[in-house]
């Protein structure tokens, strides 16, 4: 029996390597079979192509307005760029009810402090901040939209209720279980916090206030506006803090809180805690001074094609890019596009690459088309996926790729609404972080190019 089947299976192998013995053979011709039924015109190659720097322009602009109200997190602080100039954060906010609080039993005041959070610092840790904070005089509103250059300080009293300097601080736990942290590479960022100790005045309005105005939040905050923080000036060094001021709007499920301090009859050590809760309006104030920065005299000039193009955050720089070839660059309309990479390279002198990253760049960037009006689009690529249309930070080779395959495909096709007027590039998350990053311009050495991997009918 046994003889029996391995009889068989020899035979199935001998089979079965002759047909793939004669099928060998024939591959070449197999692989000819119905071109003789094809026109000649119908045969399909793929090519490459690349528009270099020479036929790309790029130049450096002022970054469109952002709006500021609303965000999950604040900026504060100033910071004097080496190579971008100053930038100025600070913020103004409401605080709401959590209860109705207790001041009975002959309830005194000990103390009336602001507590700030946050985690991320953006520039260096060696300059004092000072940090000035005002009671506002008008209102916030939830439903209007604010934007950076809102004069926050004009909305307050101008009397100061509260001072504080102070050195950034940024620090990691080695100890924390988030993000793989451990002893020898601590990944977690430490929670710093800024304490604020405020007027007197301000503690006796908020305990003495009636009881209709505390037993509603509306009522409240018509009657207790809010505060608003502002930073101090610095003409050298200095950094942007991240402030966490809503809990549950960040991983770290942390907030800011204005805490009034007090003791009765009964107990020490009591509070009671204002909120900054989601529901509450919150402005962040951005400005740049730009004149001390190399591309000062170039910014927003068309006609000047810089070396290196700027970008930056908190409505601060973006770049304009045009290719003007771009619609006509194929030697005839019969092509498919597979992939159009546009690449862009980041300085490393003048950006910070290195591991410790103490002036990060954005993680991300965006790319947007300009329509015949001057607005923005995205291109159809970034409908497939933002992974696929691109954008991000690559580390290895230190650039930002895009792939806008579908975009170029349509301008070819003379799609309407998809004309050749140039792209938008800009920073991410551009009201809530502070990011900046220099790229190399078309008249560098490297410049950006754009890699065209298309199919050609022939």
């Amino acid at each position: 029996m046994v003889k029996k089947e391995l009889r068989i299976m020899y035979k199935f192998v001998t089979g079965f390597a002759l047909i793939v013995i004669i099928l060998w053979g024939c591959k070449d011709e197999m692989s000819k079979t119905g071109l003789g039924l094809l026109p000649t015109g119908d045969l399909v190659s793929v090519r490459k192509h690349t528009i270099d720097k020479e036929k790309i322009k790029a130049y450096t602009v002022t970054d469109e307005k952002q709006r500021t109200d609303e965000t999950a997190s604040n900026l504060l602080g100033s910071f004097n760029d080496p190579v971008f100039g100053k930038t100025t954060t600070d913020f103004a906010c409401q605080f709401r009810l959590n209860s109705y609080p207790d001041f009975t039993k002959n309830a005194q005041p000990d103390s009336l402090v602001l507590y700030l959070y946050y985690t991320e610092v953006y520039g260096d840790t060696i300059t004092p901040q000072k940090l000035n904070v005002y009671e506002l005089a008008s209102d916030l509103s939830f439903e209007e939209k604010y934007y950076q250059y809102v004069n926050l300080k004009g909305l307050s009293y101008g009397e100061l209720i509260g001072q504080k300097s102070f050195l950034p601080k940024f620090r990691l736990d080695s100890l924390s279980k988030v993000y793989g942290s451990t002893k020898k590479a601590p990944k977690d960022t430490i929670i710093q916090e800024i304490a604020i100790k405020l007027d007197q005045k301000l503690i006796q309005k908020l305990m003495t206030a009636d009881t209709l105005t505390m037993s509603d939040n509306v009522k409240f905050m018509k009657y207790f506006k809010g505060l608003y923080v502002e930073a101090g000036n610095l003409n050298t060094g200095g950094a942007i803090m991240k402030i966490y001021t809503v809990a549950g709007q960040n991983s770290k499920g942390i907030g800011s809180y204005l805490v009034l301090h007090y003791h009765n009859s009964e107990k020490d050590s009591l509070y009671y805690s204002y909120a900054i809760s989601s529901n509450a309006a919150r402005v962040n104030r951005f400005t740049h001074d730009y004149s001390t920065s190399r591309f000062a005299t170039s910014l927003d000039k068309r006609d000047h094609l810089d070396s290196l193009i700027y970008l930056q955050t908190t409505g601060g720089l973006a770049s304009k890019i045009f290719i003007p070839t771009l619609s006509n660059w194929s030697d005839s309309t019969d092509c498919a596009i597979n992939k159009a990479e546009l690449i862009f390279q980041v300085d490393t002198i003048l950006t910070d690459t290195t591991a410790m990253k103490l002036l990060p760049p954005p993680y991300k960037v965006i790319l947007s088309a300009i329509a015949e009006d001057g607005s923005l689009y995205f291109p159809s690529d970034l409908g497939f996926s933002q992974a696929y249309f691109g954008g991000y930070y690559y580390s290895k080779d230190k650039t930002y790729r895009f792939n806008i395959a579908k975009h170029l495909q349509e301008m070819i096709a003379k799609k309407k609404g998809k004309e050749n007027y140039g792209f938008y590039l800009s920073t991410d998350a551009r009201n809530t972080i502070f990011r900046r990053v220099v790229l190399k311009g078309t008249t560098s050495k490297t410049g950006i190019r754009l890699d065209i991997t298309y199919s050609k009918i022939k």
